[in-house]
């Protein structure tokens, strides 16, 4: 499973149903990954945020035994292509590029992607899990 930032902030907010799907993910021993992109948006909560440390302490803490998806050209590529084709829809809504990424990063590794953002089911072949 692709983790997506909207679920990392909900596992941070400690909200029940992020947090009943993040059991129920390391019970069933379903592996987890994080793009890299996700980090960076996290820690944009860290440069605005109040209390930077404890944060960064708290997003270091969700990350740290989650593998982290680099962004390499196949995904990079594939983020293009999805980003270009949902600017030139009618009918698809607008992916931003951190969102084509993260889709793309789906796509490439064929893993869902959790998240609470239903942008990402219009995004063709994609499996979302949403919470």
């Amino acid at each position: 499973m692709i983790l997506d930032t909207e679920f990392c902030i909900s596992l941070r907010a400690e909200e029940s149903a992020a947090l009943e799907l993040a059991a129920e993910l390391e019970a069933s021993g379903i592996p987890t990954r994080i793009p890299t992109v996700v980090i960076e948006e996290l820690y944009v909560g860290v440069g605005a945020g109040d209390d930077a440390n404890d944060n960064a302490r708290a997003y270091e803490a969700l990350v740290a035994n989650k593998p982290v998806v680099e962004l390499d050209e196949n995904v990079s590529r594939r983020a293009g292509v999805l980003e270009g084709e949902h600017l030139a829809s009618d009918s698809k809504p607008t992916l931003g590029p951190n969102d084509a990424v993260v889709a793309a990063t789906g796509l490439v590794y064929n893993d869902p992607v959790v998240t609470s953002d239903t942008d990402f089911e219009s995004v063709d072949g994609l499996s979302v899990e949403l919470y």
